[in-house]
């Protein structure tokens, strides 16, 4: 599992992971308790494409659907780039 360090991403925002992201399905848990859906792609060895389901925050603000490049920070620290394209 992913943790999102905030109740939505952007760029800047950090992450945790268990372990090295798995590609394909996945759970996305944010600092607020929300847990949505998403799926995960390799880039390469230290970049990922995280597309998150569409999901609602714990103050219930609608989130869409949105995709982000995440960069491994060493360990289990991700970082959020930047939104990617399509999602």
């Amino acid at each position: 599992m992913i943790r999102i360090l905030d109740s939505h991403a952007y760029p800047g925002c950090m992450a945790i992971a268990d372990a090295h992201p798995e590609e394909g399905p996945a759970h996305i848990e944010f600092s607020d308790g929300t847990v949505a859906g998403a799926s995960i792609e390799h880039l390469d060895e230290g970049r990922i494409a995280l597309t998150i389901d569409a999901y609602e925050t714990g103050k219930g603000t609608a989130i869409a659907q949105k995709s982000w490049l995440l960069e491994n920070r060493g360990n289990d620290r991700w970082r959020i780039s930047r939104r990617l394209n399509g999602g």
